[in-house]
């Protein structure tokens, strides 16, 4: 049996951001990309607790920092 990541049960959790419907899974794929940009393009954490580990356990993803970037962005786009 497959088991299925935390975003993948996150895409099926609405919420509401300023009165419009989203989900869960895309606001923190959203969220990701932005940190892994500013993680690789200028070295720079988010915050203190933000791991790289975290990142790859979430999304259930290998790799280096670039390379999980362009997974996400290429997700986000629908180009997978």
């Amino acid at each position: 049996m497959e088991t299925k990541t935390q975003f993948e049960l996150d895409w099926y959790k609405p919420m509401r951001i300023n009165t419009m419907e989203s989900n869960r899974g895309y606001y923190n794929l959203v969220l990701t990309i932005r940190d892994l940009s500013l993680y690789t393009k200028v070295g720079l954490k988010p915050h203190r607790h933000w791991r790289l580990k975290d990142v790859k356990q979430y999304f259930g993803i290998t790799g280096s920092a670039s390379s999980m970037l362009t997974r996400l962005e290429a997700f986000k786009n629908n180009e997978l």
